[in-house]
C-alpha cells in the first residue's frame, strides 16, 4: 500500500493500512469502497480488499476480488489466491495456482509448503515429496516441511533416496524383522527394536522436534472428528454421526505394556480393519495416562472386537488395567450423560430437530461437502517407521515426567526433555502418581 501504487492522499492511504494492522477488518473495507474507480486504482484496491476478506477468513469474497484483478503474474497474488482455494475446498485448483506462484518466484518457500499440503491431502504422495525436497533445498531446517513428509510415511514408501529423512525411515523399517521372529512382543524384543532405532537417528542425524502424541491406524473412513467437536464446541450439540460411534477403549498402567499393544495394533487382524491408535493422555480431568482405542459403527461389531482383543492382548502378555466399550467422544459426556448409555438408542431421546439444520448450516459454511469429495484418505501402512519412532520417544519422556520408571527397562539412551515445550511439561507433571 504504497502511495505510488494509488492515486489517494497520504492520511487515505494510512488510514486504511492502520485499520488492517487493528484487525478492523470492516472499516478497511468501508474506506476501501470510498475510493474513486479510476482504471489505475482498480488492481490496487481489488487486491487489497481481496487481502482484507482473507485476513476475515471469508474465502468466498476474497476470491470474488482475486479473480477481478486483470494483472495477476505476481507470486504472492497466486499464493494467496491458492490459499483461498484451498479453505473452500478446492485442492486440486489450489495446487495450480500454488504451482503458479513457483512459476513468478520459483524460491518462495510459502508455495512449496502449500503444494506439499495440498498434493498430500488428495493423495498424491511422490508429487508432493518432490515439492518437500524442493523446499528443503532452499530451506533445510524447515520443520513444517519435514513434518509434512514424515507424516506421508505413514502412508507411503517413497522411491526416491535422495533424502536423509528418507533413508532414516527405510532403516527403520528393516527393523520389523526384530520383531516379527517371535510371535510375542517381549521386553528384550522391545528393547532391541527401540536402541537401535536410537541409534539410527543419532547416525542419520534427526534431531528436530515431532510434537505428535497419538499414533493411528487408519482405513479409508474418515471418521471427521475434528468437524463433530467443532459442532459441539460451538454449539453444544452432538452431531447425528457421533451416535453410531462406539470405541473399545483400552487402559494401560504404563508405557511398556502402551509399546506391546502399538506392536500388537500393527499385526491385529480385524474384520473391518477398524481404525485404531494409542495415545498418551494430555486432557485435564480425564483419569487414565496411557490409552488403546479400537473404533466401530456399531456396538454388536465393537463387542465382538472387545472379546477377541481381550483374549488375545491376555496371550501376548500385554498387562490391562481395564477395557471397555464407550459411545463417541468424552468430550460429550459432561453436557449429555444419557449419551454415555451404549444399552439403548439415545439418539432419539437427545437429537432434537432443530440440530440437523445447524449441522446443514455448519457443512455449507465450512464447505465439508466439497472437501469431502477432494481429499483422500488412505490405509496406513501399519508397520514401525520413523513418525512411529518419534512419537514413542515423545512417549517415552511422558512417561519419565510423570515417573513411571517402566521405560528404564527397555532404553539405554537419554530422553531429551526439550521434545515438549514448557507448558506440555506443566500439564504432564499434573498427572504424576
Amino acid at each position: 500500500m504504497n502511495s505510488n501504487n494509488l492515486s489517494l492522499p497520504k492520511d487515505q492511504i494510512d488510514a486504511i493500512r492502520y485499520n488492517i494492522q487493528q484487525k478492523k477488518y470492516d472499516r478497511a473495507l468501508e474506506l476501501l469502497n470510498t475510493i474513486s474507480n479510476k482504471e489505475n486504482n482498480l488492481d490496487v484496491v481489488n487486491r487489497i480488499t481481496a487481502s482484507v476478506y482473507l485476513y476475515k477468513e471469508d474465502w468466498e469474497n476474497s476470491l470474488f476480488y482475486y479473480q477481478k484483478i486483470h494483472n495477476k503474474n505476481n507470486f504472492d497474488i497466486s499464493n494467496n489466491m491458492g490459499v483461498v482455494l484451498y479453505k473452500l475446498g478446492r485442492f486440486l485448483e489450489a495446487s495450480t495456482m500454488f504451482e503458479q506462484a513457483i512459476t513468478f518466484n520459483n524460491k518462495y518457500i510459502p508455495a512449496y509448503e502449500n503444494l506439499a499440503l495440498t498434493q498430500k491431502l488428495i493423495g498424491n504422495y511422490e508429487l508432493s515429496i518432490n515439492y518437500i525436497l524442493q523446499g528443503l533445498k532452499l530451506m533445510p531446517n524447515n520443520n513444517k516441511i519435514k513434518n509434512y513428509l514424515i507424516d506421508i510415511l505413514n502412508y507411503h514408501e517413497p522411491l526416491t533416496e535422495e533424502n536423509y529423512i528418507i533413508n532414516v525411515d527405510k532403516k527403520l523399517r528393516k527393523l520389523e524383522s526384530l520383531y516379527k521372529k517371535n510371535d510375542l512382543i517381549n521386553d528384550s524384543t522391545i528393547s532391541d527394536v527401540l536402541n537401535q532405532s536410537e541409534k539410527i537417528l543419532k547416525d542419520g542425524n534427526i534431531n528436530f522436534n515431532f510434537n505428535e502424541t497419538q499414533i493411528f491406524r487408519r482405513n479409508k473412513i474418515d471418521l471427521n472428528c475434528k468437524r463433530h467437536l467443532e459442532i459441539f464446541n460451538t454449539h453444544k450439540i452432538i452431531p447425528k454421526f457421533c451416535f453410531n460411534c462406539f470405541k473399545v477403549q483400552i487402559t494401560l498402567d504404563n508405557i511398556l505394556d502402551l509399546i506391546k499393544l502399538y506392536f500388537y495394533f500393527n499385526n491385529v487382524k480385524l474384520k473391518n480393519n477398524n481404525i485404531r491408535k494409542c495415545v498418551v493422555e494430555l486432557r485435564k480431568n480425564v483419569n487414565g495416562n496411557y490409552k488403546g482405542y479400537v473404533f466401530s459403527d456399531s456396538l454388536q461389531d465393537a463387542k465382538e472386537i472387545k472379546e477377541m482383543i481381550n483374549n488375545e492382548l491376555q496371550n501376548e502378555k500385554i498387562n490391562l488395567n481395564k477395557i471397555e466399550i464407550k459411545r463417541g467422544c468424552t468430550e460429550y459426556y459432561d453436557e449429555f450423560e444419557l449419551y454415555k448409555d451404549i444399552n439403548q438408542n439415545v439418539s432419539s431421546v437427545i437429537y432434537k430437530k432443530d440440530w440437523d439444520d445447524i449441522e446443514k448450516k455448519f457443512d455449507e459454511t465450512n464447505f465439508i461437502s466439497k472437501i469431502k469429495d477432494e481429499k483422500m484418505f488412505n490405509d496406513t501402512l501399519n508397520k514401525f517407521n520413523l513418525p512411529d519412532f518419534l512419537i514413542i520417544k515423545n512417549w517415552l519422556l511422558y512417561a519419565k515426567i510423570i515417573g513411571d520408571a517402566t521405560y528404564k527397562k527397555i532404553i539405554k539412551f537419554d530422553i531429551d526433555d526439550n521434545k515438549f515445550d514448557e507448558l506440555q511439561k506443566e500439564q504432564i507433571k499434573l498427572r504424576k502418581k
